[in-house]
């Protein structure tokens, strides 16, 4: 069985007045073209039931408008079921506490934050104060945070900034309690854990494979086990986007041990959602 930990779903109304929501620099940046394809819940379930996997992590959208990020969770609440376990989004410049976004989420009965992504304006200083306060406001509150972080090198595409992994891993150091989960590899700051004090210091963090056929090449399973333990790597299929049978083969064939796909595949991600 598989939990696919990365996919995304938008409230209908996104779906069916798309030309709403394009003065969004973020979404007009990623789905201003009807080929960008966006689902909703029942996208979701359709996708989940024909590829017979357990459930899904849902991430939300990090709309700039505070309404927005609330319609979107109110949305995410109403639709989490047996296998689908939606993740609420902060407004990064809302009219409240980074906290008491937090703490609604929380009673909402959502499963985490993110994706946080800074799509309009990079990791810029005001960016990285809001993700230190959400880190510290979702320590205190026991959720994990799904956080976008592209590689730093290479083609580039909509939606990749510069990551600034040394700035997020201060955060993510001084915030050591935290679940994160780094999205597409972490931009590549698995490589760091090499390293004996970032290894510790980043302990409570895993990556998922997000997107990872248009980015790397199959090597990367191999690569990353060799650094990180399976128990820190995550499936995510970036849906719909990508589905799992674009990695399923390949993950198959570069791990060959079956304990460790199943802890990519499932028991990390039930672990993390505590089910």
């Amino acid at each position: 069985m598989i939990i696919d930990f990365h996919t995304h779903i938008f409230p209908t109304d996104v779906l069916i007045n798309r030309e709403l929501y394009i003065d969004d620099p973020g979404f007009k940046l990623l789905y201003s073209s009807k080929k960008s394809v966006i689902v909703d819940q029942i996208g979701l379930s359709d996708y989940i039931s024909a590829n017979e996997l357990y459930g899904a992590a849902a991430m939300s959208f990090p709309w700039i408008d505070e309404k927005r990020c609330m319609r979107h969770n109110e949305y995410m609440a109403s639709i989490s079921g047996d296998n689908t376990f939606p993740f609420g989004i902060i407004p990064i410049s809302g009219n409240r506490s980074v906290r008491a976004y937090t703490e609604d989420i929380k009673k909402q009965g959502l499963s985490g934050i993110g994706e946080i992504a800074f799509y309009s304006h990079g990791m810029n200083n005001i960016a990285m104060k809001f993700l230190h306060e959400v880190l510290e406001a979702s320590s205190e509150f026991s959720l994990p945070v799904c956080i976008h972080l592209n590689e730093p090198v290479g083609h580039q595409y909509p939606g990749k900034y510069e990551p600034s992994l040394f700035q997020v891993y201060e955060l993510i150091k001084d915030v050591p309690a935290v679940v994160v989960i780094l999205s597409h590899w972490g931009g590549g700051l698995f490589f760091y854990e090499l390293m004996p004090e970032v290894r510790e210091n980043l302990k409570n963090v895993f990556y998922d494979t997000a997107a990872a056929p248009y980015i790397y090449s199959d090597s990367i399973y191999e690569a990353a086990l060799k650094i990180v333990k399976p128990e820190k790597i995550i499936f995510g299929s970036d849906y719909p986007l990508l589905g799992v049978n674009r990695y399923k083969n390949s993950i198959e064939e570069k791990i060959e041990s079956t304990d460790d796909r199943k802890k990519i595949f499932i028991e990390n991600a039930k672990r993390i959602l505590k089910i």
